[in-house]
């Protein structure tokens, strides 16, 4: 959409003054030039901006949320030009936002140790809504354990995890030779752990037990561990979110059937048309050389096929 810049300003003076008049006389205007412009405004954006219909200029809906944006976007605009005047730029903050498990457990403690030179806001939300971060501009950079095809986002491998199943210390030793013996079990389960079980179980039998009883449910990690430390049942997590807890004892990861390994990959996720951003590039680099298995770049367009069930941690 092309915009004219100078609509954008003389809608947002009509609004802040709350009048065609007003503003006119603040933007040394005739009223009906100012009139034009906001309903040349109108029309690109095919909405109404203003309520006409009362003695008193009022906003609409669209016009409040445009006024909003306007608010924001004429007051960076206006620090960014007194900075280069003065020479004075502060770094703008990379702002990230990764599903939970992997930000705590990984991404956090490395952003600590790395003390990058840019400040950074660091967010846990779903991985969808990591997606959706990036597409509307929200953050920098995401990571995220599940691939997503779209020409607006690049994706890469930066980490790889494993999933282990954890019980609780009296279980040492315990072995699980067929899937039929997990049927007998109590899960203490997290939100969207479907992907992760559902992983694990194909990996190890090659598919998913018949039923599973499941006990207690939380939204984040560490009360799953707390719990299944307690003893009040089985769950299956990224090794490093129980790699603490395993040291001390106060849970115990079962062995892998057949000593087999299931992975899962950390993805990092950028938007494709934005310019680079040094700092987020410079983690992304960290993750690859700081992972137990280091990982080589892959191709960032590579088309991946997403998993349709949906998934998030």
């Amino acid at each position: 959409m092309d915009l004219d810049p100078r609509y954008l300003q003389t809608f947002f003076v009509v609004s802040r003054e709350r009048g065609f008049s007003r503003a006119a006389a603040v933007l040394h205007r005739t009223q009906p030039a100012v009139s034009y412009q906001v309903r040349q405004l109108e029309e690109q954006l095919d909405t109404v901006l203003f309520d006409r219909t009362t003695r008193t200029l009022t906003l609409t809906d669209a016009g409040a949320k445009l006024h909003a944006l306007c608010e924001r976007f004429f007051d960076e605009f206006g620090r960014l030009a007194r900075g280069l005047r003065t020479g004075d730029t502060p770094a703008e903050p990379l702002r990230i936002a990764s599903v939970s498990g992997f930000g705590r457990y990984v991404l956090y403690p490395l952003l600590a140790r790395q003390r990058l030179a840019a400040p950074y806001s660091l967010r846990f939300p779903t991985a969808e809504q990591v997606f959706e971060s990036l597409e509307d501009g929200a953050c920098d950079v995401g990571f995220v354990y599940l691939p997503h095809v779209s020409s607006r986002l690049l994706t890469a491998p930066v980490w790889r995890e494993q999933l282990v199943l954890v019980g609780p210390p009296d279980a040492k030793g315990k072995t699980f030779p067929r899937l039929e013996a997990f049927e007998d079990l109590t899960f203490v389960t997290y939100d969207e752990c479907e992907y992760v079980f559902g992983k694990w179980f194909e990996g190890h039998y090659g598919r998913q037990p018949r039923s599973m009883r499941g006990t207690y449910h939380f939204e984040e990690l560490e009360e799953v561990v707390s719990t299944v430390a307690a003893g009040h049942g089985w769950s299956i997590l990224p090794d490093h979110c129980v790699a603490q807890a395993a040291r001390q004892g106060t849970v115990v990861i079962a062995p892998a059937p057949g000593r087999k390994q299931v992975t899962n990959l950390i993805y990092s996720v950028q938007r494709a048309n934005a310019p680079e951003t040094p700092s987020a590039l410079r983690l992304i680099d960290a993750l690859r050389t700081e992972g137990d298995k280091p990982l080589a770049a892959a191709p960032r367009s590579q088309p991946r096929r997403r998993p349709t069930r949906r998934s998030a941690r």
